[in-house]
């Protein structure tokens, strides 16, 4: 688990993004988190030490207790990806919903890894291969109303973001270059989440 903190170190580092937390706060959640007062020490314990313990056994109840310190910097990415989501989609957030679904049925066929980005962009792959999956399923694990799924269905597919065979969709190489922003948004997401854990993992947990 020690090489676990070390990469957290290691990637805060590099990315600088300790700028987002409050450290003042930061170190009272991770007091708590630890089960001590702010400012006390651990005797006969290192700072490095006893951080690797807490990261060992307690890096998601420190994010829960910090999540005061740094709600604004998992929120903000998160709207953003949300608004873009809807704007590609039409002002129709259910419609991303439903190629979300897709492109998570897409992403889990093993073929899917063995390819570059350049090939899935490059339109040579018309229809992505994919686990399948219906407007029955999508239903079901969205929430949304089957026919409100059928209706978005149709319009993704006369689009040509989906194909259909038979019952099962499928998601297509136009969807794929159309929603390249927002593939990027997640994408950028993924960083800035990193960044804030590991601006966490990085503070040491015991302060003079």
């Amino acid at each position: 688990m020690g090489s676990l903190a070390g990469c957290f170190r290691a990637a805060g580092a590099v990315s600088g993004q300790s700028r987002y937390i409050d450290r003042s706060r930061l170190r009272t959640s991770q007091a708590r988190c630890a089960g001590r007062q702010p400012g006390s020490v651990i005797p006969g314990h290192s700072m490095r030490t006893s951080w690797r313990g807490l990261l060992g056994t307690s890096l998601i109840r420190l994010v829960e207790d910090s999540y005061p310190v740094i709600a604004k910097d998992l929120l903000n990415p998160l709207l953003e990806l949300l608004l873009l989501s809807r704007d590609y989609c039409s002002g129709d957030i259910d419609k991303f919903l439903v190629l979300l679904v897709v492109g998570v049925r897409t992403t889990e066929h093993q073929q899917f890894a063995g390819f570059t980005k350049a090939e899935l962009m490059s339109g040579d792959i018309e229809v992505f291969p994919g686990l399948g999956t219906n407007a029955r399923s999508i239903a079901a694990s969205t929430g949304i109303p089957k026919e409100t799924v059928r209706r978005k269905v149709a319009e993704l597919v006369e689009a040509g973001w989906l194909a259909r065979d038979g019952h099962n969709l499928y998601f297509t190489s136009r969807a794929f270059v159309a929603l390249a922003p927002v593939r990027e948004s997640v994408e950028r997401l993924a960083v800035r989440y990193h960044d804030v854990v590991a601006a966490l993992a990085r503070e040491p947990a015991v302060t003079g």
